[in-house]
């Protein structure tokens, strides 16, 4: 609908402001370019009261109410900030349950590089900012690394963002789900040094300028078995530095199939 034909551009603000927290409707900021521009220029308490609005209804907080405000594009830290303020700071925390990472802070990643073919992601690259928010916020209990499957590792490995993985691996992420997925990508990347990085434990990875410890590192249980299924992978593309890791040091032995194609 054109704005010149919108009734709702003649309310003030504040009863729009009103009138959506009530519908908590979707559509209404579509109806027409005015009506969009004023819901897009929403302060951060107002967005938390409508993604509470939206989650639970009456503000019951429940155990997934988390999870269902983390859903929305809306979610920010300043938005959750305010969540909580609304809220009570340690409400959520006290529920005790671990909310799900949702699907779309990794949805749209893919492989970034750089013009000599080297990853381009850095530190700084969402969604890595709002996700060590979300591990270090004392209001929240850290959510599920291991989400939908082991989503967001899985992309994380795809898009060749080193710096997500190692922050996935370091807060626990698996890559056992899916049948080893991320190690299978890994692998089709021809990257031996991403391999190494999803099954190796290592200390958690040190930001940039902080003192590492001297003392002698413990070697630490791999997070995955190496399976003949990996290695005939590996051989199948020619990928021989990732078949000599697997073979002679995990000492995996490759079936007769992979016999034959390696010879």
């Amino acid at each position: 609908m054109p704005s010149s034909n919108n009734p709702l551009i003649h309310l003030p603000v504040e009863l729009l402001y009103e009138i959506q927290l009530f519908a908590v409707s979707q559509s209404l900021p579509n109806t027409c370019k005015d009506i969009l521009n004023v819901f897009k220029n929403t302060p951060p308490s107002y967005r938390a009261q409508y993604l509470l609005a939206s989650a639970v209804g009456n503000y019951t907080l429940d155990y997934e109410t988390i999870t269902k405000i983390l859903r929305y594009p809306l979610c920010t830290e300043e938005v959750l900030n305010a969540v909580f303020r609304i809220s009570g700071s340690n409400r959520f925390r006290d529920l005790h349950f671990k909310p799900e990472l949702p699907r779309r802070l990794f949805r749209s990643m893919t492989p970034k590089l750089h013009n000599n073919g080297s990853p381009a992601w850095s530190e700084d690259d969402f969604p890595l900012p709002f996700l060590r928010y979300l591990y270090d916020c004392p209001n929240l209990c850290p959510p599920n690394i291991n989400s939908h499957d082991g989503y967001p590792l899985t992309k994380a490995v795809h898009a060749g963002f080193i710096p997500l993985i190692r922050f996935l691996l370091d807060h626990g992420a698996s890559p056992k789900f899916k049948n080893n997925l991320p190690v299978k990508i890994a692998i089709h990347r021809k990257d031996l040094v991403l391999v190494r990085m999803l099954i190796e434990r290592n200390e958690p990875h040190k930001p940039s300028g902080e003192k590492k410890r001297t003392s002698k590192r413990q070697r630490l249980e791999d997070r995955v078995g190496i399976t003949p299924e990996m290695v005939k992978t590996a051989a199948k593309i020619q990928a021989r530095d990732i078949v000599e890791y697997f073979t002679r040091d995990k000492g995996c032995v490759p079936d007769m199939q992979t016999l034959l194609m390696l010879s």
